[in-house]
């Protein structure tokens, strides 16, 4: 059996620190003094392994310890347990399980009745499940997942006695590795998706093992579990994005190729208008990524799409070509995250920070009962004549803006028939700034009890003075109620 002495010098320190606390003048005799004490080690151990119990108690005429059944005393040394102020019991079974210490004293009017509560964790047995495929073909066996090149996995920890570490190794997936740093970052790749882009057969490991209580690692490797076979179907697409340059990247999900020019094979249309196309590659980074130029940048109001007439020559790297499409829709750039700026994130965006709660005496909330689009809406009401007022102050609702380009806004509003104040007040603030850009707004003649859009690009552009992060605010002063909805700012050429 291994002894574990530093838990038991430690236990030993507390007892003697607790007894030492006592001055030697106020320690009577043992026949006229009853004092109750007990005190646990550890609370959480392994199978296996031993927890410390030590009754301090002044004064006792008799002592019981109990244990469960599938326990044992393992420090009597020929001693009946009554007689033993501290012990060690050896917990062979996992589960919750219960000490309990009742002693009688001297003085019949002092009591101990205590339970300690012990967890006891199996040793630690690696195991994962397989929780997805997601490929257009495969085949799952006990021993082997069969699925065509370009596939994701998706895997889950499921180990038995509890580990809180551990380190995945995915020989051929993307990513190769993860875990394996700390308890926090390990806890988070628990499950993962492994992507494999490129035939092979493939061993997967998973280590695992317990912090604390000490647990001792173990490993689980499955050879050959991976089988990724050649896909021979025409690669497919998985994401039409614009980024903040005006490139539209067209991801596939397999890698491609192509050796010659691209341009007259593809159409961009803005609002239904062809605007032509200034240049098509494929990203040297990336090859699943065509990137397309047209020769106009859209804003956030308009709509494109693009097109491919399938005569080009971009086809995937085993030969087989990308099929034709036609008006598959874009999605444009948004400077402010749309789904902050549309509430679909619930109004964690705009939870105001604690020092600027002076300004706002009406009631923010985050509904989903009334949206213009999407699942939420922003709620503003005030029930006096004061300022109610909503800011998006949050590290992760701060949003770009560059003092060469000029901007203005867009949202929406649904006025209730109870609102009182003439006007609304959107403002951009600068990062760190208390005072905003603002884009006054009149309500009188809009109409009350359905949603409006408001655009203010004929009233107002506005080019920012310094470049920076930016965040918005709605405000206004009277008793009412107003929903806002699909905020947006954009560069206005």
């Amino acid at each position: 059996m291994k002894i574990n002495y530093r838990k038991i010098s430690i236990l030993v320190l507390i007892v003697i620190a607790i007894i030492s606390c006592q001055k030697d003048d106020s320690i009577p005799e043992y026949n006229s003094f009853s004092d109750a004490l007990a005190t646990s080690g550890d609370e959480r151990i392994q199978r296996g392994d031993f927890a410390s119990f030590a009754d301090l108690s002044k004064g006792v005429t008799n002592r019981a310890w109990t244990i469960p059944e599938s326990a044992s005393i393992i420090n009597l040394d020929g001693r009946d347990p009554s007689q033993v102020e501290l012990i060690q019991v050896q917990f062979d079974e996992p589960g919750q399980f219960e000490v309990n210490l009742k002693d009688e004293f001297i003085n019949s009017a002092v009591v101990l009745d205590t339970t300690f509560n012990v967890t006891v964790l199996d040793y630690v047995q690696t195991n994962f499940d397989v929780i997805s495929v997601d490929s257009s073909f495969y085949e799952e066996t006990p021993t082997q997942i069969t699925m065509y090149e370009g596939g994701t996995i998706t895997f889950q920890d499921i180990s038995l006695g509890s580990p809180n570490r551990r380190k995945w190794t995915f020989q051929g997936g993307d990513p190769s590795s993860a875990g394996g740093i700390s308890i926090e970052d390990d806890d988070d790749v628990s499950t993962i998706s492994v992507t494999y882009p490129s035939t092979g057969t493939y061993d997967v490991e998973l280590i695992s093992w317990r912090q604390y209580p000490e647990g001792a690692a173990d490993t689980l490797r499955l050879h050959n579990y991976v089988n990724v076979t050649e896909n021979l179907e025409p690669p497919t697409i998985m994401s039409i994005i614009e980024d903040a340059e005006g490139v539209i990247d067209l991801k596939y999900n397999l890698p491609l190729q192509s050796s010659n020019d691209l341009t007259n094979h593809f159409e961009v249309l803005v609002d239904g208008s062809s605007v032509g196309v200034q240049n098509v590659s494929l990203d040297p980074n990336d090859n699943k990524i065509v990137k397309i130029i047209p020769l106009v940048n859209p804003n956030i109001l308009s709509t494109a799409t693009i097109s491919y007439n399938g005569n080009g020559d971009l086809a995937r790297t085993n030969g087989v070509l990308v099929p034709a499409f036609s008006n598959e829709v874009v999605t444009l750039h948004s400077i402010a995250n749309p789904d902050i700026y549309g509430f679909e994130d619930g109004g964690i965006g705009w939870e105001n920070p604690t020092a600027w709660d002076w300004d706002n005496q009406g009631t923010i909330t985050y509904v989903s009962d009334n949206s213009a689009t999407g699942q939420y809406s922003m709620k503003m009401e005030a029930t006096t004549n004061n300022r109610c007022r909503a800011f998006s102050n949050t590290s992760g609702s701060l949003f770009d803006l560059d003092s060469e380009k000029s901007y203005t806004i867009e949202f929406k509003v649904w006025i209730d028939t109870n609102y009182t104040d003439t006007n609304i007040f959107p403002e951009v603030f600068k990062s760190g700034q208390w005072a905003g850009e603002g884009f006054w707004t009149s309500v009188a003649s809009l109409p009350r009890g359905e949603w409006v859009t408001v655009n203010k690009e004929a009233v107002k552009i506005w080019s920012p003075a310094v470049s920076g992060q930016y965040f918005f605010s709605f405000r206004f002063q009277k008793i009412g109620i107003i929903y806002i909805d699909d905020i947006k700012i954009y560069e206005v050429n």
